[in-house]
Order: structure tokens, then C-alpha cells, then sequence
């Protein structure tokens, strides 16, 4: 259902145009830029959430999603070294416990992705739209129960995919290879997954965008929104939005179709419909890249949603502020109401 689905194993009748070579060259190339960009963004991350407990000794909700959120992004690109020598040396050489893991993180990483995109999402509507309903809520102890069970049914949902099969092939240790005989098993895992894992998101995801623009779209003298502050809220949500389109929508849709077409390859052996499943399967290895671009866009996210990072950028040039955490909350919900 990843990198390895345009390498599944048994289909002899399209073997001649397999996509190994393709794969060889596109997964090691964008993980290495992925890797790159995510230590960067992420290391900057690092330090600014670090101090931030240095001072508060806490986490505002916000950001204490949006920490879990980067320690799910940090498994994933830990992950890459590993990903970027199998394909560069084409054996799998640190084991099965390892190549199994490797597996069951990138899963566990778009999902914990979608959900805390989610959550956030609906904090941002639930401050804009209902504010004080949102100062109510806005507790360590919500956020930390939030966080803890988006990490259980998220773990536990991904489980099936550590114990998958995988295809073997003679000569050189394999990973990240699946046997054609997990197709059905994987096309089942794939439309619940689709279901519950995309197209509920999504829709929360438009629901909340639509309010939130609606809402910053219609003047409050009250709240002092000023037409330029109205146009920055208004490309936060797009840009929030458009990650999720972006990274995930073509993963899911183009994982469907590759899994329906090996499926019926299997059943049919129709040799008039390799040119097809050759194009699907690069198809897969490309949005396979683009979803894992999700672990190095999130900072972008943190720096536009927290204004924790706006005060470390001012603390970095050089103009300190003092911010006790009454005044950070506040400011915070200001953010979301942008």
C-alpha cells in the first residue's frame, strides 16, 4: 500500500516493464531531499517547543498538537536513512523487524497526520466561531486526552499492516516488497482506510475551512479584523488545506486504482492491460512521494498557526518580549481568529 505496491510480486505476465528501475531512482532522490528539509524544519521546531517548555514549563492545546504532530514527522524521516539504502544497494540488509517497522511508521505517520490536521482544524473553528466555548475547552488535560487516543486508534488501526506478508524474491534480502496473495486483504484495508482515514478527514477538514472563511470573510469591528489580517487568515486556511489536498489526496486515490488493477491482473492475466498497470505503478511511486512530503511541510503549519514561533522569531532578532502564559493564550486564540 506504499513504495512497494508498484513492486508487487507474481505478476509474470507484466514482469518485462516493472517500474524497479524508475523506483530505484525517484524513491532515493526525493528522500534525500525530504530528509534534508525535514531534519531542517523540524530541528528549528525543536528548539523553538523547547523553549517554549523552558519558559511556561507547559503547552498551550495548540501546541501541544502541534509537538505530537512533529514527533510523528520525526519518526518518518528517522525512517528515510533506512528506505534510502535499500533502494541504493536493492537488498534489505538491517532485518525483518526493521523492514516491518519502517512499514507500519509511514502509515502511522499519515494518519496521525490527517487526525491532528483535523484537530487542529477544529480548534481554529471552534476559537473563530465559537470563542468562548474554545477558552473553556482549551486545557492541557483536553488536549492531552485528544492527542493519547489519535495515537492508540491510530497505532491499533495500522497493526494489521506490521504483520503483513511480504514478497520474497530469490538471491537478495527484500523490503517493502508485498506478495500478490495480500491483494484482497490490502484492497479491504485500503477502502476502510479510504473511508475513515481520508474522506471523513476531509470533509471535517471543508466544514471547518468553510465556516472559518465565511466568518473571517464578514467584517467585526468588534474583534478589530482589519481587511489585510482577513486575507492572511483567509491563505492560513489554504494553505492548511492545501497541504492535506496535496500530500494525501492523490495518495489515496491512485492507491485505490493500483490496488483494484493488480486485483483484477491477478484474476484476468490479461497481457493487454500491462501498459496499463506499468502506469499506475509509477503513478503510485510518484504520489507515494508526494505523501511523504507531509513529514517536512508541517513546519510551515507551525510557524503560520503558532504565534509562539512569531515571539521566538522576535526573540531571535532581538526584540524581547515578555510573555506570561495568560497573555500567550490570548494571543493564541487571536491567531486562530485570523
Amino acid at each position: 500500500m506504499n513504495d512497494s505496491l508498484s513492486n508487487l510480486s507474481g505478476n509474470a505476465s507484466c514482469e518485462e516493464g516493472s517500474t524497479n528501475d524508475f523506483k530505484r531512482i525517484m524513491y532515493p532522490v526525493v528522500y534525500i531531499i525530504i530528509f534534508v528539509l525535514g531534519s531542517a524544519g523540524h530541528s528549528l521546531s525543536i528548539c523553538v517547543f523547547f523553549s517554549l517548555w523552558r519558559k511556561q514549563k507547559s503547552f498551550t492545546p495548540v501546541n501541544l498538537l502541534m509537538v505530537n504532530l512533529l514527533l510523528s514527522d520525526l519518526m518518518m524521516v528517522c525512517s528515510l536513512p533506512l528506505r534510502i539504502s535499500y533502494y541504493l544497494l536493492d537488498k534489505w540488509p538491517f532485518g525483518d523487524v526493521a523492514c516491518r517497522l519502517i512499514f507500519y511508521v509511514f502509515y502511522l505517520n499519515i494518519y496521525i497526520s490527517v487526525y491532528f490536521l483535523v484537530a487542529l482544524n477544529i480548534l481554529r473553528y471552534f476559537a473563530l466561531v465559537w470563542p468562548y466555548l474554545y477558552i473553556r475547552i482549551q486545557t492541557s488535560c483536553v488536549a492531552g486526552i485528544v492527542c493519547a487516543v489519535i495515537w492508540l486508534l491510530m497505532a491499533l488501526a495500522s497493526s494489521p499492516l506490521f504483520f503483513s506478508k511480504k514478497g520474497k524474491q530469490e538471491g537478495s534480502p527484500r523490503c517493502l516488497d508485498l506478495s500478490t496473495e495480500n491483494v484482497d486483504r490490502l484492497l479491504y484495508i485500503n477502502n476502510v482506510s479510504l473511508l475513515m482515514g481520508f474522506v471523513v478527514p476531509l470533509l471535517v477538514i471543508i466544514f471547518c475551512s468553510i465556516f472559518v472563511a465565511k466568518s473571517l470573510l464578514t467584517p467585526s469591528p468588534a474583534l478589530g479584523r482589519t481587511r489585510p489580517c482577513r486575507k492572511k487568515a483567509c491563505a492560513l486556511v489554504i494553505i492548511s488545506l492545501g497541504i492535506f489536498l496535496v500530500c494525501f489526496l492523490p495518495y489515496h486515490v491512485v492507491r485505490t486504482i493500483f490496488l483494484t488493477a493488480e486485483k483484477q491482473l491477478r484474476m484476468n492475466g490479461k497481457e493487454d492491460s500491462c501498459n496499463y498497470i506499468w502506469m499506475v505503478r509509477k503513478a503510485a511511486v510518484i504520489t507515494h512521494c508526494l505523501c511523504t512530503t507531509n513529514s517536512c511541510l508541517d513546519p510551515i503549519l507551525f510557524f503560520f498557526v503558532g504565534e509562539n514561533f512569531k515571539s521566538f522569531s522576535d526573540k531571535f532578532l532581538g526584540r524581547r518580549k515578555m510573555i506570561n502564559e495568560r497573555t500567550l493564550r490570548q494571543e493564541e486564540l487571536q491567531v486562530l481568529q485570523k
